[in-house]
């Protein structure tokens, strides 16, 4: 039973025992002085009367008539006479019922004074005795009133105090209603705040949920920061601080597999010949110092320029991959000047040997210029050494990279308003089997009949021809038409970093849903990892928008800024899809077995579902439950 029931039901429970209080007392009271006013009355009445009688002539008729008067003119309940041997002479008696008061309330207060009594001379003699007794009708009526007066007045009071003390109630009980959302909150994974009230008592405990909720919050930050620690030491070579050659090898299969971003690159790679001798010369020391400055000096341009990875290959070799296509030479000798400067080995009697050599990589050709440089590096490294570059995968594609601004424009215009757009779909498959999405990366058809372009081949210039807006909303409408034509699909859908704050997008998947109610939960809206990261504030507001409207939210690429998962606690997010430079040989990878099975204890404690991308064998397949992952996607994934 609620408070406000309680409170209502002890309201009652008191104003029925002050009125029964109230009752007996006013009702014993007003009872006691209305006889005794009825007895003083009854005897004044007697003695006027027999007086009267006394003085006139003891004719019957005309004491007959006196009596009748008497009875007449007042309000009695008898007058009789009787002889002085109590014989009756006369009687007047009221025979009328009063029915104004409830026969049970007369026997209940039961008013019974006593009658008037006095005597009748007839000179010296006796003439008779006169007893009279007013009524008591309005006695009974006054009693009556009274008490429904008092208890009409005890019931307003009551629905009064009632009415005041629910409002008090509610007012007091907002702190407890809080507290009993926060806890809720904390049951969903939503590590919440609340602002600690007046009451002592609520206080106390108000305070203890807040740090109960930062010690979780704490908890998963020091998850994070764990991971991340965990992370390093497993990809990060630990000298120079850059990725190792196996993580990053994996980065990069990554970016190539992508094909909603990439399209073509390039690689650098750098090889210090006399390292050996270098080491020799000054020691390991002064060799460990200077490979640690060239890893910070790779670290700050890949941090100057997103787009880059660097990573420490072997002992002497070090590569750049960027997954733009930018000037190759001219990053090229960027990082060579770079690596020289500081290394800061220039006056050693043994001069510092670099080489370094790049290739422009692409998914629409056979990679000839990348085969090039493999046969460079390993004539110019140890035989020992494994091809260094064999995990890059290749593609068919066709890329219009020929084809100026004007003619891009033109072509993505008549694309979009012919709607020529199509949404290719990779199963996301749980542990048990089931189908829980589709992944869906857009394709277009620039030209009528033409080929399908992959996303990575046309939304660069999407973006820099100011249409990526048009496309996202092409995207939403085929989306619903694909979800409309299958009850049972999830479809997953990519929201670009212009989506989030693009007011029109926003306003466009909100009508789509009204029109559409029962799509929304079938909708999943997927976010890059760096995007989120990198506009926090706004991925939030866009996080309340998308629930609100019944769609999932989940972030893709997860890996990189794995000790910011702990900021995603109160998103309510549904998902997250771990990054496939993690997933890349994680049976045979014990750190980043460690390391996936930190990221999805961290996910399920914040109530995600952890997903796998870019899964390639059997062996990952089998490998991922037991470290904590949902479902997974990938190539192996039919």
């Amino acid at each position: 039973m609620s408070l406000i029931k309680q409170l209502w039901l002890a309201i009652l429970l008191i104003m029925v025992l002050a009125f029964g209080a109230s009752f007996i007392i006013n009702t014993a009271t007003s009872r006691n002085y209305l006889e005794q006013q009825l007895e003083m009355k009854n005897t004044d009445n007697a003695v006027s009367l027999a007086l009267s009688i006394s003085q006139m002539e003891k004719d019957p008729v005309a004491v007959n008539l006196m009596l009748s008067a008497q009875f007449d003119n007042g309000h009695y309940q008898y007058i009789r006479l009787t002889d002085p041997n109590n014989q009756l002479i006369t009687e007047r008696v009221n025979e009328k019922v009063d029915n104004s008061v409830p026969h049970w309330f007369k026997q209940l207060v039961h008013i019974s004074p006593n009658p008037g009594v006095a005597q009748i001379q007839d000179g010296w003699t006796q003439y008779g005795v006169l007893s009279l007794a007013s009524s008591t009708d309005f006695a009974y009526e006054d009693l009556w009133l009274g008490t429904e007066f008092m208890l009409g007045t005890s019931v307003i009071i009551a629905f009064i105090c009632g009415i005041v003390g629910s409002l008090l109630l509610t007012i007091i009980l907002r702190p407890l209603g809080e507290m009993v959302a926060m806890t809720e909150s904390i049951g969903d994974k939503k590590f919440i705040s609340i602002k600690e009230p007046n009451t002592s008592e609520f206080k106390s405990l108000a305070k203890a949920l807040n740090h109960l909720s930062q010690r979780i919050k704490d908890m998963f930050n020091d998850q994070s920061t764990l991971l991340e620690q965990m992370r390093l030491e497993a990809n990060y070579d630990e000298i120079t601080g850059l990725m190792n050659r196996k993580y990053f090898n994996n980065r990069i299969s990554a970016h190539i597999e992508n094909d909603d971003s990439f399209t073509s690159g390039v690689l650098v790679v750098c090889h210090i010949k006399n390292l050996a001798e270098i080491n020799r010369q000054i020691g390991s020391a002064a060799t460990d110092a200077a490979l640690k400055r060239m890893g910070l000096s790779l670290q700050n341009i890949c941090q100057q320029r997103k787009s880059l990875i660097a990573g420490r290959l072997t002992g002497a070799d070090f590569a750049v991959f960027s997954n733009d296509a930018i000037d190759q030479n001219r990053l090229c000798a960027e990082i060579e000047h770079a690596l020289i400067d500081a290394a800061g080995l220039k006056d050693q009697s043994n001069r510092f040997s670099l080489y370094t050599h790049s290739s422009h990589i692409k998914k629409s050709e056979r990679l000839g210029g990348l085969q090039s440089l493999i046969k460079t590096i390993k004539e110019k490294t140890h035989p020992s050494e494994a091809d260094i570059l064999n995990w890059i995968n290749t593609a068919d594609v066709t890329v219009y990279e020929n084809h100026n601004e004007a003619e891009w424009r033109m072509m993505l215009t008549k694309a979009i308003e012919a709607k020529r757009l199509k949404l290719a779909e990779f199963p996301v498959i749980s542990n048990a089997g089931k189908i829980i999405q589709f992944e869906s990366p857009a394709r277009l058809q620039l030209v009528e009949k033409g080929p399908w372009l992959i996303a990575g081949e046309f939304i660069p210039w999407a973006i820099k021809l100011g249409l990526v807006g048009q496309i996202d909303l092409l995207v939403l409408e085929t989306a619903i038409k694909s979800l409309k034509k299958d009850a049972e699909k999830n479809i997953a859908v990519n929201v670009s970093t212009n989506a989030m704050f693009d007011t029109d997008y926003h306003d466009y998947l909100k009508q789509l849903l009204i029109n559409n109610p029962t799509l929304a939960n079938r909708l999943w809206l997927e976010v890059g990892e760096q995007s989120v990261f990198e506009n926090l504030p706004l991925f939030t507001t866009f996080c309340q928008f998308a629930k609100v409207i019944g769609c999932k939210v989940g972030i893709e690429h997860v890996g990189a800024r794995i000790s910011q998962l702990g900021e995603l606690y109160d998103l309510n997010l549904d998902y997250i899809k771990v990054d496939a430079s993690i997933i890349r040989d994680i049976d045979k990878n014990p750190g980043n077995k460690a390391f996936l099975k930190g990221i999805c204890l961290i996910a399920h404690s914040i109530g995600l579902i952890a997903i796998a991308e870019g899964v390639q064998s059997e062996e990952e397949l089998a490998a991922l439950p037991e470290l904590g992952i949902d479902a997974s996607t990938g190539p192996i994934i039919k």
